[in-house]
This record gives C-alpha cells, structure tokens and sequence, in this order.
C-alpha cells in the first residue's frame, strides 16, 4: 500500500539573490559537502537538488574530487538532478534560451548519472504557454509548477497543453515548494504535522498520497531525518521527487489548462519583475540576438571551422543570466552588475564572431566594394550607415548593383580632412614624424602617402591602407632629402582622404549578401521619405511621412504621451504611493527635424517635465524616425533620470478600442484581456509580458526586447519605460500582503542617470496574423552587416537559405558536428506550409520544429 505521504527532502537553491554570486557558493559547499556525506552515511537518505544542475557545477568546480560521489548516488536513484542548467524566468528570454537552457543540462545531468525527466519549474513568475511544447520536444513528459496556476485547477495534477496541442502531466504544488518544510520543527510531533499536512491538502489531493517538499530557499538536510521518519511509524516515505511521481502517475487527470500560467490566484505572481532593471532586460537581449541571429548563423553559412567553445562561453553567460532572480532585477546591486557584464561578453563574442565571418565571406567581393549581410532567412532591404571615401568634385553619390541599377543616398555628413597643420623647423620635420608614426599607424588612420611642395609636407592618411603597401623607409628618407634641402620653417600637415557618411537601403538575398560599389551619380528609391510635423494644441505630435504624406499615426492624439507617477513598490510589485502625483503635460515642447529625407527622415521633440517638486525640469528627447521602405516608425526616447520612486509609462492611442491584446512571446502570441486574476493577497495588475510585439486597436508595438505594457479601458496601450525602486521587497506593501524577499537596499534599482529606451510602432488593419506583424518585427530588429570587399575579383552577391511561410520565424541555425540544423517555429493560428532552404515543411499551429538543411 502507498504511503500516504512522501516527503521529499530538497532545497531550492538560487545562485544569485541577497548574496552575490561567489558568496552563496560558500554556502552551496558547505551544504552539499554535508549532504553527501549524509548520503553515504545513510542509505535511507533521498534528496532532490533544486533541478538545475548549475547548482553541482558550482559545487564541483570547488571539489572536483567529488564528482564520482555524486553520479553514484544519481545512478542509484537516491540524488536526483537536472534537468535545467539554471531555473530561468520564463517571460524575460527567448525561447531559444529557454531550449539550450534545457539541452545544457540535459547533457550535464547524463554526465552526472542522468537528470530527472520532469520539467521542475517550482518558483518561477509564471509559465509561458509553450513551455509544455518544449518539454515534450526534450522527451519530458511531467512538469511540477507552483506560480501561476488558475483557481480552475482544483486538483494536484492536472493536463497542461501549450497552443500547438503538445501536453504534459503536472503536479502542483498548491503551498508551494516548502509546503513541507516545517515538519520537524517540533520534536516528536512529527505524526501530528503530517496529519496536518494530510488535511491541508485534502481538497487538492483527496485519497492520492500527498507530496510533501521538505525543504525551501537554501536549506540543509537534516542528518536525522530518516530516523525520525522511521520511528514516528506514521504512513510516510522518504522519496525524491521522480519517485513520488512514479507512485501517482496513471491517476486520472481531473483538470487540463491550455496556454500560459499568470494567475495569482493562490501565488504571488510578482509582475512587477517585468519593469524592473530593464537595463538587464535590454542587455539580453541583445546577447541573445548576437547570438542566434548573427554568431551562429553566419558561422554555420560562411565561418572555417565551427567556434563552438567561443559559442559555449557565451551561452553558459546568457544562460546563467536567464536565472528568475537574476534577469528579474529583484536582486543586490551587485548581482545585476554582474548579469549586465556577463550580458556584454556574451555579446562582444556574438558579434565578433559575426564580423569575422562576414570579413571573411566579403574577402571573395571585388576590392572597393561594400558588402551588405541580411540576417533575415528572406529577401529584404536594410538600411545601412556607411564611411566612404569620396572625391570632393563628386556631386552626388550612388550605390551600383552588379546589374548596373542604381541605389539613391542620403548624406549625412562630411568628415574634415585638414587633421592638423604645424609649423616645424626643416631640421626636426623628420623627427616629428618617427616619433608620431607607428607602422603605418598616423592620428589613428593609417598613413598612405606624402606630398610635397614650398617647404609643405602634406601626409595623407586615411581609414584603409590604400595602396595595400607602402615603403615606410624610402618615404622617410624621402622626406629627409627635401627637408635638409629647404632650410627654415615648413608646414607640416595631415589630411585625410574626403569621406562622406550616407545611409542607403540595399537589398540582399536571405542569410545572405549583396556588394554594391560607389559612384558618382544619383539612384532611385521606392517610397522616399519626408519628415514634417505639426505641433497640437495638447503638445502632442502628428507624423507625416512619404512623398504623399500619408503616414500620419493620429491625427488626434498624436504618437504618445508620457505619463510619470509614484512607486511605493519594490523590486517585485508596483504600488501607488498614498498621495500619487501624476505629471502628463509637459511645461515646454520644442521640435526639430534633424533629417527630411529621402533615405531617413528624422524628427527631434523635446518635452520638459517637473517630476519632483525638488527637481529641475528634465527633458525627455523623443526620437522619431522612419526609413524609406518600411511601414513602421521607430520610437527612441531618452533622457536623464533625477528622480526616485516613480513610474514612466507611454501611452499610445488605439485606433479603434480594444478589449483583448495579443502579445509575442517564447513561440506563441498569446491573447489577454484588460483583467488578470487576482488572490492571495496580491493585487493582480494587468500588466502583461511581451518579448517580440504587442498588439491592439490596430497598432502592432514592435519591441526590442520584453517589456511590461497594459491596455487601458480598451483605448491606450501603456508600454513602461521606467520604474525606479529601492528596495528588493517591501514587508508593507499596499499591493502585496506577503514578503517576496529580504527588505534590502539597492540603491542602483532607482536607475539614475542616462536612460534611453527604443521600440517602433506599425499601425495597420486587421488581426495582427493577416497584418504581417511577425515580419515587421524581423526587419526591426535585425539589422544588416557590412564589411569591405577585398578581392581582386569576385562574385557580388551569395545567398544562404530562404525560409517561406506566413507566420513562421527562425528561432536557431548552427552546426551540430557536420550537419546544419535549423530550429523553425510557426507563430501562426493554422496550419502552414513552408520551405526552409529545400526542406518542405508542413508546421501545424504554433508548433516548433528542428530540421537538417543539405
């Protein structure tokens, strides 16, 4: 007969929170040095670590010796691992992360004896809908969750299926992961408690045993925890969570959830988390991007040998980073200066590896060309900004194609040749230039010439070497010769070769690129833009744009306005302050059109706000710009944070009200309306995640990274930009009745100083499937590479592989061993038909798929 209660003796170990990271390792050493020789000592003993393997690879790097000790006590069954490498929040990374979190440790469990086939997601802020889709594709089949789950799910277990119909048998925790933790505080009662337990949960688990986590945040076993157990003769086993589930697994399931957990119906949600540091969330983004949209990629298609330890360092970086308490910014200071700085080595890595792999595909373009690489798996243009060295009599300037065509410029500036000019003695002129000149290395350019005449020396430098050589030696005893010949003073200048920065739109095939040369002349260009703009008499700006003046987002409301309130919150929900003050009208608006067009125009407004009395006016620069081809306006605002407490939203006016808005996220778009599900004493704001877009009333918000956004009676859609606290939690907080964490200071959670933050807006009809919204965004967010061509001769475009097929994305293209593999997802409500390179695909709805390319 099944014992009517297991207890599973564990502990949930976060890597980073109230301590740095290094200073919870010395916790973690002691803890598991304890645990093991606990273990050893006592066979009856089971223990289940946390399910990140993270947790033993911080350990074992300290006491590698320990590292046979651990996998017996895996291989027997009595320690269960994995199956994550850290316990990520799922609504702040991509759902690539979320994958190659999984696969990390996966392989690191196997490593250590084998991880646990079940999807521990025990204190994460919510569940993104896919999240059963991808365990499923990992060959897990159960799922434990805590967070989250709807007041429809009466019982422990209950059938959750993700958007694509992929499904997993859960266990919830309806106490949470310590429900268990306090049952030995008294002795001798032990009997008692669990009869307690037992009836506590009798309304979820009715006549099933009942799981008991023993344990919670970073406790240590108790050495006679299995004596007790043994002699308390109460109807109780000692299990590891696996096993537990092996004793329950056939009962029937009484409930099923399809899609995302975000209820705070018996759990604190904490979505406040979304708004926090989103100077972290920015970051990760961008190391995320780097990674499986310009490193892997590119590598895959024009990289020699495939870096796959520069691309490990850099995933175990972002992939440590996705830890919920981490990229949530609810941490010390010095854990979110840590993540922000393993963010820009994953980064700089990501993107070194892509300019060396497009420096070495544009070697084979003709010498003086420009290279331009789509990451885009379609055909597209992008804009691109470019230095370029042009003859001051050339007029006008151009980009040719290999077919003759002609692409239009838009100047942006010229450079000022004239360097320096020096008058030196004739006898120290060559003395200056030996002690200035490194190699070919002049004022920071390389040198490529000299000229003289009248006792002038002119050096010319430029950006390049050009020519390719140059005998350093002749020309200084060149110069040696002239200037002993020509006593007296001499003018010694440095000129650099003219260039001109110009912005084009250059087309280039999928994954692939086009080298365009300049010349002199002018191009055309589909859809020139024109910037103007009118002042309202709210303060608020109309747009129009294009030779028609057409794109005008409201005429009415204009584009947004900024609305800065209170936050007496911490770093997990906001709160209200008492007295609120909230500022939405500007003291002063000042406009100016940096550039008009044709290439990019681009409008300047500059709002002033007081948002403390103690404060001067700050003034929040608004950034509009759009680029001849695309149907969206990019948002960029910034300025210089003064205040603490506060909240800075941006509202944008819908076109028609709105009562649902659907949001992308980890592989899905996930639909929400204007309420979220309230209970255990945390008021549930509406304020929801999104990763890729949000969209409503007819205007899709294109993102750069996740964000916090709310829909406002149906009419507004607020996006946050800011939210400045001080504290990790707050024991009195007007939105929360439970502590979320340790009331700590973090001062740097206040955000002072420079801020800037960008997203785009694309206004259009219909849903947002029929829109193409999915593809708006993939030409927002991935801009083109360039780099100069260098051969003699050579081809001027290649093409990688096309991916076709309404709504579906590329998630990954890598190297596995040989083979290239593609991870595709069909973000789509029907079932598609598409082609990746020569791979016919036939995706239903929502599914993600991985697929070998020839």
């Amino acid at each position: 007969m099944s014992a009517a209660v297991h207890v599973v003796p564990h502990t949930h170990w976060d890597r980073e929170w109230y301590l740095p990271f290094q200073r919870f390792r010395l916790k973690l050493v002691h803890l598991v040095d304890r645990l093991l020789d606990l273990m050893e000592q006592d066979e009856r003993y089971r223990f289940t670590l946390d399910g990140q393997l993270a947790t033993l690879d911080d350990y074992l790097e300290v006491r590698p010796e320990a590292e046979p000790r651990i996998r017996r006590l895996v291989e027997e069954g009595r320690l269960a691992i994995g199956p994550w490498l850290v316990l990520m929040d799922e609504f702040l990374v991509s759902g690539e992360t979320i994958i190659r979190n999984l696969e990390y440790g996966q392989r690191r469990g196997e490593e250590l004896g084998g991880a646990m086939a079940v999807g521990y997601l025990p204190d994460q802020f919510g569940h993104v809908a896919q999240m059963p889709q991808i365990l499923r594709r990992a060959g897990i089949e159960q799922a434990v969750v805590w967070r989250g789950v709807p007041a429809a799910i009466d019982s422990h277990v209950f059938e959750w299926e993700s958007p694509d119909g992929s499904s997993v048998r859960t266990e919830y925790l309806p106490h949470g992961y310590g429900n268990g933790a306090y049952l030995l505080d008294v002795p001798g009662r032990l009997g008692r408690r669990l009869e307690a337990v037992r009836e506590s949960h009798r309304e979820f688990f009715g006549d099933d045993p009942v799981l008991a986590m023993y344990g919670t945040d970073h406790t240590e076993p108790l050495p006679q925890l299995a004596d007790v157990v043994e002699e308390s003769g109460a109807a109780v086993e000692l299990s590891t969570l696996p096993v537990y589930l092996e004793t329950v697994d056939g009962r029937p399931h009484l409930g099923r959830w399809r899609g995302e957990l975000r209820s705070s119906a018996r759990a604190n949600i904490l979505m406040g988390t979304l708004s926090a540091r989103l100077d972290l969330k920015a970051a990760m983004a961008r190391a995320e991007r780097a990674l499986t949209r310009y490193a892997e990629p590119f590598q895959a298609l024009y990289g020699r040998a495939w870096p796959e330890r520069l691309l490990d360092l850099a995933w175990r970086k972002v992939i440590e980073n996705s830890a919920h308490d981490s990229i949530c910014g609810c941490s010390l200071d010095e854990v979110s200066t840590q993540v922000l700085v393993r963010c820009a080595e994953a980064e700089q890595i990501g993107l070194g590896l892509a300019d060396e792999a497009a420096q070495l595909a544009a070697s084979k373009a003709p010498l003086g060309s420009v290279v331009a690489f789509n990451p885009s798996p379609c055909a597209r243009s992008g804009l691109v900004e470019l230095e370029l060295a042009v003859p001051d009599e050339w007029h006008h300037l151009a980009l040719e194609l290999a077919d003759g065509s002609r692409i239009a410029t838009q100047e942006r500036r010229r450079n000022e040749p004239l360097l320096l000019s020096e008058q030196i003695d004739n006898a120290d002129v060559s003395k200056w230039l030996r002690r200035r000149l490194h190699g070919r290395e002049l004022f920071a350019r390389r040198l490529n010439g000299m000229t003289i005449e009248e006792r002038r020396v002119t050096f010319e430098v430029d950006d390049e070497d050009k020519p390719i050589w140059l005998d350093i030696d002749e020309l200084l005893h060149e110069l040696d010769a002239a200037t002993a010949a020509e006593e007296g003073e001499w003018e010694v200048r440095i000129r650099a070769r003219p260039r001109r920065t110009i912005v084009a739109q250059i087309p280039a095939p999928p994954l692939g690129w086009t080298a365009v040369e300049p010349v002199e002349g002018g191009g055309s260009i589909e859809h020139p833009v024109r910037v103007d703009a009118d002042r309202l008499d709210n303060g608020l700006i109309a747009i129009r744009v294009s030779d028609d003046g057409t794109f005008e987002l409201d005429g009415v409301n204009g584009i947004g306005r900024l609305v800065d309130g209170g936050d007496a919150g911490d770093s997990y929900n906001y709160a209200p302050p008492a007295n609120d003050s909230v500022v939405e009208q500007p003291e002063d608006v000042r406009l100016e059109v940096v550039s008009a067009g044709p290439v990019r125009g681009e409008l300047r407004i500059v709002r002033s706000y007081r948002w403390s009395r103690d404060e001067v006016p700050v003034d929040v620069e608004t950034l509009v710009e759009l680029r001849a081809g695309e149907a969206f306006c990019r948002i960029h605002i910034s300025f210089e944070n003064r205040c603490d407490d506060h909240r800075l939203r941006f509202h944008i006016p819908l076109a028609k009200v709105a009562r649902l808005s659907a949001a992308e996220g980890q592989f899905a778009v996930v639909e929400r309306g204007l309420e979220a599900e309230s209970g255990f004493g945390e008021v549930a704001l509406p304020t929801f995640p999104a990763y890729g877009f949000v969209d409503a009333g007819g205007i899709a918000v294109l993102l750069d990274h996740a964000m916090e956004y709310e829909l406002l009676d149906g009419r507004e859609l607020a996006l946050t930009l800011l939210r400045s606290t001080g504290l990790i939690s707050r024991s009195a907080h007007s939105y929360r009745e439970s502590p979320a964490g340790p009331e700590l200071a973090i001062p740097e959670a206040q955000c002072r100083g420079p801020w800037s933050i960008g997203f785009a807006l694309y206004p259009h009809d219909g849903a947002w499937h029929t829109a193409g919204v999915l593809a708006q965004l993939e030409n927002y967010r991935h801009p083109f590479l360039v780099a100069p061509g260098r051969a003699l001769d050579g081809p001027t475009s290649a093409q990688g592989r096309e991916l076709r097929g309404e709504g579906v994305v590329l998630s990954a293209l890598r190297r596995r061993g040989r083979r290239l593999e593609a991870t595709v997802a069909c973000e789509h409500p029907e079932r598609v038909a598409a082609v990746f390179g020569e791979a016919e695909l036939n995706l239903r709805p929502w599914e993600v798929r991985s697929l070998e390319l020839r």
